[in-house]
C-alpha cells in the first residue's frame, strides 16, 4: 500500500491514507513495515480503519489508524514514496 497522507489526532492516534489497498486483506491488528525503496523506517501495527471523507474523490484510498508514533512527516507521506508492507 502506498502512503498518501498522514493525519495526527489529539488522542494519540495517527491516520494514514493509503492507495493500492487489497480489499481482501485483513489489516486490523497486523504489523506493517513503513518503507521507501530498501529502507525500513519502522514497524507499526494497524489498529483500525476509518472512513475517508469525500469518498467519491477518494475511491482508491483507505484510511488506517495506528496508536504507534509514526516517524514520517506530512511532506514525506504526501510524496507518495513511502509504502506499508506486511511484516
Amino acid at each position: 500500500m502506498n502512503v498518501m497522507e498522514k493525519f495526527e489526532l489529539s488522542e494519540g492516534i495517527t491516520i494514514l491514507a493509503c492507495s493500492g489497498y487489497d480489499s481482501k486483506l485483513d489489516v486490523i491488528g497486523k504489523k506493517f513495515n513503513l518503507i521507501r525503496g530498501d529502507t525500513v523506517r519502522q514497524t507499526l501495527t494497524i489498529s483500525g480503519e476509518r472512513k475517508m471523507l469525500n469518498r467519491k474523490a477518494n475511491l482508491d484510498k483507505k484510511a488506517f489508524e495506528t496508536r504507534d508514533t509514526i516517524l514520517l512527516s506530512k511532506e514525506e507521506a504526501q510524496s507518495g514514496e513511502w509504502q506499508l508492507v506486511g511484516d
